[in-house]
């Protein structure tokens, strides 16, 4: 768990953390308290395994990672992954790309150090980057989070022979600055899906966090520390490493930056999951938006997509947190469950596997949170 510290330190000097040590339990009342633990084990076991068990029932081929409450962590391997000989837990687990899932992470790491800096999600980029170009209004922080910004779009460059757009196969002509010029002013509603937005917050971030960008999302500033297992920026020195990574994936993935090339194990957006989770019950100021789910958007709160839903079966709706990372051939799907304490990572490359909506109660993912969400005595 080397990761949950790192989110947790910018929580904690907003007043955050992961809340108050528990008393020490009373001996006579300590059999009791074990029996308590091993019930919520066997339950928490419980959950993980009925997951599993429908992905094998659903042909599903990629890796799962699951926490299903108390902060533990159980992951989940296909067939055809073990058959390549790759085996989880191992200290060379399996990198995925994340894709998007980067733009929730950048999220989360770019709120408290706004807050540090004395910035709001409101404030105009303007004021934070002093090489912003003029020209029209300049978008805010929120904006940039929610795609509306009015900054010009990578995937209307030209496409390469690749299929993909000219941004990302010669990032040398494009990149922040490209994204910064010749902008529209952000619109009155609305909003359009833009990598843009996500590579100028890469530099707010490094602005407010007086670091690079690849030691703030992703490994250690120790320079002699081992970063080929953990989170990292994918660059075209590392890309090979990338579980199943071919052409052209490897040549473009690196120009995504900070809107969608940060990579790594599972097993560590469990972890980022977790810090998130503690934020969210201690109420930590800088962080409310991150779940604050707006209808007008089709509940788009900040790097994630919040809302609430009965999951088939279960007694009660729940609050979910949504963030889905699509990049070539890398599928990728992060579940939050906040008030629960509970989440669940998917990856595949497998392009005919069929996912599903949890809001629309049925299919895979529909199930899945409800096998997630429902205790076995009260569904």
């Amino acid at each position: 768990m080397k990761r949950l510290p790192l989110f947790l330190a910018a929580m904690a000097c907003l007043g955050g953390g992961a809340g108050a040590v528990q008393a020490q339990t009373a001996p006579d009342s300590a059999p009791a308290a074990v029996e308590a633990v091993s019930a919520e084990v066997l339950e928490t076991r419980r959950r993980a395994t009925a997951i599993t068990d429908l992905a094998k029932a659903r042909g599903y081929k990629g890796e799962i990672a699951i926490d299903p409450g108390a902060m533990s962590t159980l992951p989940w391997i296909s067939p055809d992954m073990l058959r390549e000989g790759y085996i989880p837990l191992e200290e060379r687990a399996a990198l995925w790309p994340y894709g998007s899932l980067t733009k929730q992470m950048l999220a989360a790491r770019l709120l408290p150090e706004l807050a540090n800096m004395g910035f709001t999600p409101d404030t105009p980029v303007s004021r934070i980057l002093p090489r912003w170009p003029k020209g029209p209004a300049a978008p805010t922080v929120r904006q940039l989070l929610q795609h509306r910004s009015g900054l010009r779009n990578p995937e209307d460059t030209p496409k390469g022979a690749n299929g993909w757009p000219d941004f990302y196969n010669a990032p040398e002509a494009h990149g922040l600055a490209w994204c910064m010029n010749d902008r529209a002013a952000p619109p009155a509603s609305g909003w359009a899906y833009n990598n843009c937005d996500y590579i100028v917050l890469g530099a707010v971030l490094e602005e407010v966090g007086l670091e690079k960008l690849e030691y703030l999302l992703g490994g250690p500033r120790d320079d002699t520390a081992s970063r080929d297992h953990g989170l990292m920026m994918i660059t075209p020195a590392n890309a090979a490493r990338f579980y199943a990574m071919k052409s052209p994936e490897r040549e473009v993935i690196p120009a995504y930056g900070a809107s969608a090339a940060l990579g790594g194990p599972l097993l560590e957006v469990l972890f980022f999951n977790m810090a998130q989770m503690t934020a969210y019950k201690d109420g930590v100021p800088a962080l409310k938006p991150l779940w604050q789910g707006n209808p007008d958007l089709g509940y788009m709160a900040l790097g994630q997509w919040v809302f609430e839903v009965q999951p088939p079966g279960c007694p009660a709706p729940v609050k979910v947190a949504e963030r889905k990372g699509e990049i070539g051939q890398y599928r990728l799907s992060n579940i939050m469950l906040p008030d629960l304490g509970r989440s669940v990572v998917f990856a595949t490359v497998d392009p005919a596997f069929e996912f599903g909506e949890i809001w629309q109660g049925e299919g895979f993912m529909a199930e899945a949170v409800a096998l997630l969400a429902c205790d076995k005595d009260k569904a």
